[in-house]
C-alpha cells in the first residue's frame, strides 16, 4: 500500500545529497503520524501562550489536548490494523474504488464512538464551561478521524499534498488556538484548536478523494464492507489495542497514581515531572521512523511481494530461493540502517540532554528522565519496525503476544517505579519496549527460517 514510499524512493535514487535529505524529510513527516506532530504543536503553543495565559488555564488546555490524543489512539487502535488489512486486500484484488467509501464508513463509525467516549470523559468536567466541554469532544472526534484517514495516506502517491496538508492543518490549529485565547478568552482556545484539526481533516480527505474518490460507492463494496474483517481478524484488533494502550500505559499510571501528579480539574490529571520528558524523548523517533518507512514499508514490501509472485508464477526452485534471500537481505539491511540511524540520534540527544533540558526549561530530574526514556524511544522504534515485519509474515499470534507483553509490562513497571522512587522513572518504559523487541525478534527469526513453508501454506 505504500504508494507514497515508492514515490519517495524515486527521489532518493537520483543519488544527490539534496534528494536523499528531501526524501527522508518527507518520509519522517508522513511516517511519524499526527500524534508526533501534535507534540511539536503543543510544545510550540505552550511556549507562546504562557506569556499571557494564566498557568492554570494553560495546564487545562494542555492536559485536555493530551487526553484527547491518548483516548483517540486507544479508541482507534482496534480498527487500524483491521482497516489496513482490508485496504491491502482491496489493492490486491485491484478494487481501488472501494478504498474511499470504506474510509468514509470507518470515519463515521469512529466519529460516533468518539462522541460517546469523549462525551463520557469531557462532559463530566463540570468545573469547565459547556462550550469548553463540547469543544473538547469535537477535538477528540477530529483527532480520531485523522488517525483513521492516516491509515490510508501511505497508499497515495501525491506525497507533497499530504505533507503540505499536515503542515497547513497544524499551523492553522496553532494560529486559531492563539487567536482564540488572545481575543476571546481562555475557554475558547480549545475550540480554535479543534477548528484547525477539522480543517486538517478536510484537507486529508481531499487528498484521499482526489486519488481514490469515484463520485459514488464502489460497485463491489459499500462503506461498511470492512465490518466483516473485525470478525475475520480478531487478533489484529487486539494487536492494535494493546500496542496503542502500551504507548500510553506508563503515562496513565503517572496520571492516576504518582504522588507528584497534579489535578487539573475533576478527573483530568497531569504529571509534569514525567510528561514533558517522555514527550520530548518520543520526538527522537522521527529519524528512525523515516528509515522504517522508506526501507521496510516500501523496499521490503516490494521484494516480499516479488517472492510470492515467484511462487504463484511457477518459478524455479533457484528463483524462489533467490527471491527469499533478497527478502531476508532487504529486511536485515533495513533493520541495520534503522538501528544505526536511531542509535546515533539517541546517543547524540543523551549527550546533549542537559542543554536541551535547559532550552525547554525543565529541571535536573526531568532531564534525567529524558535521558532514560530516550533509550526507551530507541527500543520502541525497533519494536515497531520488527512488529510491522511480523505482520507481513502473518504471525498474528506473535504480534499479539509481543503487543500484550509491551502494554502490561509498561503499565505494571510504570506503577512499580512510581512506588519505588523517582530515580527509577522511565525505566519501566525501557524494559517494556526491550521485552517487546526480544519477543518480536525471536518470532521474526522463526518466521524467516520457515518462509517457504509459510508461503506454500497460504
Amino acid at each position: 500500500m505504500a504508494g507514497i514510499g515508492f514515490e519517495l524512493r524515486k527521489i532518493s535514487r537520483s543519488g544527490s545529497l539534496e534528494s536523499i535529505v528531501r526524501s527522508y524529510a518527507y518520509s519522517g513527516i508522513i511516517s511519524s503520524g499526527p500524534w508526533i506532530i501534535s507534540i511539536l504543536s503543543l510544545v510550540f503553543l505552550t511556549r507562546i501562550l504562557h506569556t499571557f495565559m494564566p498557568k492554570q488555564a494553560l495546564q487545562l488546555f494542555s492536559a485536555s489536548v493530551t487526553h484527547c490524543y491518548a483516548l483517540s489512539l486507544i479508541l482507534v487502535g482496534p480498527q487500524q490494523l483491521v482497516l489496513t488489512r482490508h485496504a491491502a486486500d482491496k489493492f490486491f484484488d485491484k478494487n481501488r474504488d472501494s478504498i474511499f467509501p470504506s474510509c468514509f464508513g470507518a470515519m463515521t463509525l469512529t466519529a460516533v464512538l468518539s462522541v460517546v467516549a469523549g462525551g463520557a470523559f469531557f462532559m463530566t468536567l463540570h468545573e469547565t464551561t459547556l462550550l469548553y466541554r463540547v469543544s473538547a469532544v469535537a477535538l477528540m472526534v477530529a483527532v480520531s478521524c485523522i488517525f483513521i484517514i492516516s491509515n490510508y495516506l501511505t497508499a497515495l502517491r501525491d506525497y507533497k499534498s499530504v505533507v503540505s496538508s499536515f503542515a497547513v492543518g497544524y499551523a492553522t490549529s496553532c494560529v486559531l488556538a492563539f487567536l482564540s485565547a488572545k481575543y476571546f478568552g481562555e475557554d475558547v482556545i480549545i475550540l480554535g484548536f479543534a477548528a484547525g484539526h477539522g480543517f486538517l481533516l478536510a484537507l486529508l480527505l481531499r487528498c484521499l478523494h482526489r486519488e481514490f474518490g469515484t463520485g459514488g460507492h464502489s460497485r463491489t463494496s459499500g462503506p461498511w464492507d470492512f465490518a466483516g474483517y473485525f470478525f475475520r481478524f480478531p487478533a489484529l484488533m487486539l494487536c492494535g489495542l494493546f500496542y496503542n494502550l502500551g504507548i500510553w500505559a506508563d503515562k496513565l499510571m503517572f496520571w492516576w497514581f504518582a504522588e507528584s501528579r497534579e489535578q487539573i480539574t475533576g478527573h483530568l490529571y497531569a504529571a509534569p515531572v514525567y510528561d514533558t520528558a517522555i514527550y520530548l524523548s518520543l520526538l527522537s523517533i522521527v529519524p528512525g521512523m523515516a528509515v522504517f518507512f522508506l526501507k521496510l514499508e516500501t523496499e521490503f514490501a516490494d521484494h516480499y511481494q516479488a517472492f510470492f509472485d515467484s511462487i504463484q508464477d511457477g518459478g524455479s526452485l533457484k528463483q524462489i530461493r533467490q527471491a527469499k534471500l533478497t527478502v531476508i537481505n532487504t529486511l536485515r539491511r533495513g533493520l541495520a540502517q534503522l538501528f544505526k540511524v536511531q542509535l546515533f540520534t539517541t546517543t547524540f540527544l543523551v549527550a546533549f540532554a542537559r542543554p536541551i533540558a535547559e532550552t525547554f526549561g525543565i529541571g535536573a530530574t526531568q532531564a534525567g528522565i529524558f535521558q532514560v526514556t530516550l533509550f526507551g524511544a530507541f527500543l520502541l522504534v525497533c519494536f515497531l519496525s520488527m512488529l510491522t515485519a511480523l505482520y507481513y509474515f502473518d504471525d498474528q499470534k506473535g504480534a499479539l503476544l509481543a503487543s500484550a507483553v509491551f502494554a502490561t509490562t509498561n503499565a505494571g513497571l510504570g506503577y512499580l517505579t512510581i512506588r519505588i522512587d523517582e530515580a527509577w522513572y522511565g525505566y519501566g518504559f525501557v524494559v517494556a519496549a526491550g521485552l517487546g523487541v526480544m519477543i518480536v525478534a525471536n518470532r521474526l527469526n522463526s518466521r524467516v527460517a520457515r518462509l517457504e513453508e509459510m508461503a506454500f501454506q497460504r
